[in-house]
């Protein structure tokens, strides 16, 4: 079975993209070109469907040129391609403050070389990942959330909270982005939120700075507001529920790992 040359040039640009190093992608333009060809916007489709670009995935744009042409004309030509990357990785919802640098290098400086096709390779925008990369945990989340039907229930991986408090640690927000493009991709799904504490007895525990017992449902209105804040509507959000302790993750607690699993907010899909 033959494969279809689209779908060879599409295997092709994803293939070139990762194979050399999983921490630059290489978008190559056409001699005297700036603008990103069809290929070039696939490859970054790519990137950005795969969820590479999330929350405090920090990135720099470099543009190059290769030897044909003055000093002055490739170095305005670099940095007129590196800034169509950028243009268009903000227009695709990338978070501009995340791009460290975004710079033009004009020529890569070589020995006397002659021709007047130059060097394609050369000719090129690297888009350099300083973020984390996946991980298995990633792979699973993603896994995890896709296979979800109606009615299925599962805790936002990695969603941790200080013990006692509704503020969540640092590292929490990594999964949160995960969700919210999760949600954007999938977006007739209607679902809700539900927290959970651990270790209270009947209650729901104290929340700073507020001193109510409504620990749990303040987790989960947390989760819901920062979905609605990056691009959720909250129209597909049914509730914000607190469910106290009453469904901990194991049937014992023990432990500050068991614990900590049972200081969670889970998502529920109501309708897809």
């Amino acid at each position: 079975m033959k494969c279809p040359a689209s779908l060879l040039l599409i295997l092709l640009a994803v293939m070139d993209g990762y194979s050399q190093t999983h921490d630059t992608m290489h978008i190559y333009f056409e001699l005297d070109k700036t603008h990103i060809n069809e290929r070039g916007i696939k490859m970054i489709d790519s990137i950005i469907k795969d969820n590479r670009l999330l929350h405090e995935t920090k990135i720099t744009i470099m543009g190059y040129a290769d030897y044909l042409g003055t000093d002055a004309y490739d170095r305005v030509i670099s940095e007129a391609r590196a800034k169509n990357v950028e243009d268009y990785l903000v227009v695709s919802g990338y978070n501009k403050n995340d791009i460290k640098r975004c710079v033009g290098k004009g020529k890569i400086n070589r020995a006397a070389v002659n021709g007047k096709k130059g060097f394609s390779s050369e000719r090129k925008v690297d888009i350099i990942f300083d973020g984390r990369k996946d991980t298995s945990d990633d792979q699973r989340f993603r896994y995890d959330l896709e296979k979800m039907v109606v009615n299925d229930a599962i805790p936002i991986k990695n969603l941790e909270f200080y013990q006692g408090s509704l503020r969540m640690m640092p590292d929490s927000y990594f999964w949160l982005d995960m969700l919210v493009a999760y949600l954007k991709k999938n977006s007739t799904i209607v679902f809700q939120l539900e927290g959970h504490v651990c270790c209270l007895g009947f209650n729901d525990g104290r929340d700073e700075p507020y001193d109510e017992g409504t620990l749990s449902q303040k987790r989960a209105q947390g989760v819901a507001d920062y979905l609605i804040k990056n691009g959720i509507a909250k129209e597909r959000m049914k509730a914000a529920l607190g469910l106290g302790n009453i469904n901990p993750i194991r049937d014992e607690e023990s432990g500050r790992e068991n614990e900590a699993l049972s200081r969670r907010v889970e998502l529920r899909i109501i309708s897809k």
